[in-house]
């Protein structure tokens, strides 16, 4: 009886050891998991259309589908095709596409090519119809400014996309000479994304490209990569003060004027951090970018997620995001400070940094300054005595009189 059982299993196991592919797969599409998710679930959720397999049966994403045939329609005019060689050239990739997704895709491969193609498609002719002028007046998704702002909050969503093969062979095809597809699909995706009029550099498509989330985190990333350094200890930074007591500590913020979103450099007394732009939008996208680090990039750096939690060690309160608001570092289109404050707070709460974390030095040397008891009196006494010119007069004629009582 046993040797039957033992028999009965072994088939099992050595069956399920053939179906095992040859390859290691590297998928590139995955569900956020619950460690993330539970922070903020609506974070990672498409609110007008499902691109990818994710997200493809909820019932508020189905008016899209029409949407997408159309585009479809469109597209295929544009390119003069039509939709069985569309369908042949797809169903040659649909076996790598699927190698793409972390978890088995429960459709078949009909259902499967006919994704890629619809999604792919629409992709394409949106980001096209975008940068068309004028725009097309009887495109419903273009009568509609709220709608596009949608479509490109979904397209940044970690859960929500194709593999961006997919998306480059439909886009080639039949391609005129005049569209290069870093200003028709990337600097769209860019100019509405986290940090719009800072990423000048002409757009850049990786070799290695995963989706449209993964190439808007290299355009945003590369140039800081190129001069970030994290030799410091991350394991002090949770003592640095925030920015109210930097300030107190005669710290003082600015602006700086490098055109790259997460270069912080601290010189002379002076911490200078670029321009952030935060908006209702901001903590969606960073929370997905964070996603892709968390699973994806290949690198065991991760610059938002260390950006956010630079910024979080600097935001502890309403008035830490007025001192940043003051010095035009955050520019504020979402509401209050409290509301700020809360944002930065959530972003930077429960993540893991690189642990070559680039702001290590400028931490370090933070700490050094506030750890001289001179420093934080020479900063009270040219708040509370020298900052304005009556004050500093009465200060001095004080010490006039009191030399001449003395003499």
């Amino acid at each position: 009886m046993s040797e039957t059982i033992a028999d009965h299993i072994t088939v099992e196991i050595q069956g399920m050891l053939d179906g095992l592919s040859s390859t290691s797969s590297k998928p590139s599409m995955f569900r956020v998991g619950d460690r993330l998710r539970r922070m903020k679930p609506e974070a990672y959720d498409p609110e007008i259309i499902a691109i990818g397999p994710f997200h493809r049966e909820k019932p508020n994403l189905q008016n899209m589908e029409q949407h997408k045939l159309r585009y479809l329609r469109l597209f295929l005019q544009r390119r003069n095709e039509s939709v069985k060689r569309c369908v042949t050239i797809i169903i040659q990739h649909k076996d790598m596409a699927r190698e793409c997704c972390a978890e088995d895709i429960h459709f078949d491969d009909a259902e499967f090519v006919k994704m890629l193609i619809l999604d792919g498609c629409f992709i394409v002719e949106f980001l096209l119809r975008f940068q068309q002028e004028p725009a097309d007046r009887d495109d419903p998704i273009f009568q509609n400014g709220h709608m596009r702002s949608q479509l490109f909050h979904d397209l940044m969503l970690f859960e929500n996309q194709i593999p961006f093969f997919i998306i480059d062979i439909l886009l080639n095809m039949n391609k005129t000479d005049d569209e290069d597809i870093e200003s028709l699909i990337i600097r769209p995706l860019l100019e509405n994304s986290i940090f719009p009029g800072l990423v000048k550099e002409p757009p850049k498509v990786p070799r290695s490209a995963h989706h449209l989330l993964g190439i808007v985190h290299h355009n945003l990333c590369s140039s800081f990569a190129n001069v970030a350094s994290g030799d410091g200890d991350p394991h002090n930074i949770a003592k640095t003060n925030p920015a109210v007591g930097l300030e107190k500590a005669g710290i003082s913020f600015q602006r700086s004027e490098y055109r790259n979103s997460f270069r912080i450099e601290f010189e002379n007394k002076v911490m200078k951090i670029p321009e952030w732009k935060i908006s209702d939008s901001t903590e969606t996208l960073f929370r997905n970018l964070m996603a892709y680090e968390h699973y994806l990039t290949g690198s065991p750096q991760k610059y938002v997620t260390d950006y956010a939690f630079f910024m979080h060690c600097l935001v502890k309160s309403p008035e830490d995001a007025n001192v940043l608001q003051r010095s035009h570092i955050i520019t504020n289109f979402s509401g209050s400070d409290e509301m700020v404050c809360r944002l930065i707070y959530e972003l930077g709460k429960d993540i893991i940094i690189s642990e070559r974390f680039p702001y290590s030095n400028i931490f370090f040397t933070v700490d050094r300054h506030c750890a001289r008891i001179r420093n934080t009196w020479m900063a009270a006494l040219k708040r509370e005595y020298f900052n304005n010119p009556w004050t500093a007069i009465s200060v001095f004629a004080a010490f006039i009189l009191l030399g001449l009582t003395l003499t």
